[in-house]
């Protein structure tokens, strides 16, 4: 599917065809296939929400111990589901996924478990997270004198805060998982620790699936892919390789009212009470350090907005210039094929990306402490050799123009194809007019 490009040795990552842009979605029979097992889910409603639907009438045996390998709460609820009483109707879907990834990957699992590679960090992880609390206290410092630059930290530190409540909301921290996530994301940040969980654990379960990975909705204002180029408007596409980072300061500014709409929405009144403890912290620091209101609104403006451009930027290096790949798809292949690595094996670029230059491994093992995960790269590249997978890792300047170069590329390839709509339906008009 991949086609070389000139660019420093990468590959080139193709625009989506027409059949990955309306994923396979329609009313399913309500099973899942889990470790051979056809398991029976008709009256089952997961305690996480809707994500178990996105694999209805598939193998969800590798998704299955992603999640849930080392829960015994789940280990039982999954023993407790009957079985499928009559073979099903179709088993089309079931077909599309190779069997051998499913039993590759379950070996990979059993062979890092018992490496121990899914013990958690806490000396390393409690030590980035003073670091960034530290930071996060001298920006209040800073603020009444230089509020941008203090804005700039405290926005670098809100990313770092984003980067560690992931490790908590895929809990890779153990039994203080959740609590970790709700004090960075919650108290520290002023967000929603539970709809983060909701929107991210269904972009692991579909990753760069059209219409099921939330995070491919950039359109109408950017678009890697042909499907969603179709949705932008000509002046976005002509522009959007310039003005795509630029635009990533605004999106936390969005995301901040679906989030508050959300908590209120779902009643989760103890995150409601973080969210107003983060301002009131926040106010009262800013107000002790002696911060006039127009330092104050300016320090904390430009936090919000350049955490948007750090947070986005690492991510978008690693997921949107990757491939789309079929509803259908097997966990490894889009582990794969949705994912790119860059410096894959650098402590210094895992910590200042937050481990997002590692996604082909956090991908596979999201529960993995993200500390690991360059550790299994090697792992990693031997399945994509043995399962006939890409394998992508390149540099952070290699990253970068793979992105920019698609937002570019796709753009330039959308408005030929709208020119030469436009002149073919002028030849059809002029030889109607001629005859």
């Amino acid at each position: 599917m991949c086609r070389p490009d000139a660019v420093e040795g990468i590959v080139r990552l193709p625009a989506a065809d027409a059949a990955l842009a309306a994923p396979v979605r329609e009313k399913k029979a309500r099973w899942v296939q889990i470790k051979g097992r056809m398991v029976d889910l008709t009256t089952f409603k997961h305690p996480g929400g809707n994500i178990i639907e996105y694999f209805y009438e598939l193998d969800g045996t590798t998704a299955f111990e992603a999640f849930h390998g080392h829960n015994k709460k789940a280990q039982l609820m999954l023993a407790s589901l009957p079985t499928l009483a009559q073979p099903p109707a179709s088993t089309e879907l079931l077909k599309a996924q190779p069997a051998s990834h499913v039993a590759a990957s379950t070996r990979l699992f059993d062979e890092w478990r018992a490496k121990g590679m899914y013990k958690p960090n806490p000396l390393q992880a409690t030590t980035y997270a003073l670091l960034v609390v530290a930071a996060i206290v001298g920006s209040w410092a800073l603020a009444p004198h230089v509020p941008v630059l203090a804005g700039l930290l405290v926005g670098t530190c809100w990313a770092h805060c984003g980067f560690l409540q992931h490790m908590g909301g895929h809990r890779e921290l153990g039994a203080v998982s959740f609590i970790w996530q709700n004090f960075f994301e919650g108290l520290l940040k002023g967000g929603s620790a539970s709809w983060w969980r909701n929107r991210h654990n269904k972009h692991h379960a579909k990753t760069n699936v059209v219409g099921e990975d939330g995070d491919l909705r950039t359109t109408p204002f950017f678009a890697w892919d042909a499907a969603n180029a179709r949705k932008c408007k000509g002046w976005s596409l002509r522009t959007q390789a310039l003005t795509f980072i630029p635009a990533l300061g605004a999106y936390v500014f969005l995301f901040a009212l679906t989030v508050r709409k959300f908590v209120v929405v779902k009643k989760l009144w103890v995150e409601a009470a973080l969210i107003v403890a983060h301002y009131a912290m926040f106010a009262a620091a800013l107000r002790a350090a002696g911060a006039s209101l127009g330092a104050a609104l300016t320090y904390y403006c430009v936090g919000y907005a350049f955490q948007g451009i750090y947070l986005g930027f690492f991510f978008a290096l690693s997921h949107f210039a990757a491939e789309r790949v079929p509803s259908t798809a097997s966990w490894a292949e889009s582990s794969y094929k949705g994912t790119v690595n860059w410096a894959n094996k650098s402590a210094f670029a895992g910590y200042v990306s937050g481990f997002l230059n590692v996604q082909i491994e956090h991908h596979m093992a999201p529960q993995m402490p993200m500390e690991n995960l360059r550790f299994v790269c090697d792992d990693c590249e031997r399945l994509a050799k043995e399962l006939d997978l890409p394998y992508r890792n390149t540099t952070f300047l290699g990253a970068v123009k793979l992105m920019i170069g698609g937002l570019y590329t796709t753009g330039k390839e959308e408005l030929a194809r709208r020119k030469s709509y436009v002149a073919a339906a002028a030849a059809v008009l002029e030889k109607m007019h001629a005859d």
